[in-house]
C-alpha cells in the first residue's frame, strides 16, 4: 500500500470510531438526564420520553454521518 492509501484507511477508521463514541456518549448523557427528570416529574414523562426518542434518532444520524464520511474518504 502507498502512504496515501494507508493514511486514508487510518483516517476513515478514526472518523468511524469517533462517530460511534460521540453518538454513544451524547445519548448516554441525554438518557441519564431524561431518566432523572422523569423521577423528578412523573407527570411530564410523555414529553421526556419523546425527547429521549428524538435524541436517539439524533444519535443514529450522528453515527450514520460519520460512517458516510468514512466511506467517502475511502472511495474518493
Amino acid at each position: 500500500l502507498s502512504q496515501l492509501t494507508s493514511l486514508r484507511y487510518i483516517l476513515a477508521v478514526i472518523i468511524a470510531i469517533l462517530a460511534f463514541v460521540i453518538g454513544i456518549v451524547y445519548f448516554g448523557r441525554i438518557a441519564r438526564s431524561g431518566i432523572e427528570a422523569m423521577g423528578r416529574n412523573p407527570l411530564a414523562s410523555r414529553t421526556i420520553q419523546l425527547n429521549i426518542i428524538f435524541n436517539l434518532f439524533l444519535m443514529i444520524v450522528i453515527i450514520l454521518v460519520g460512517l458516510a464520511l468514512a466511506y467517502l474518504i475511502l472511495v474518493l
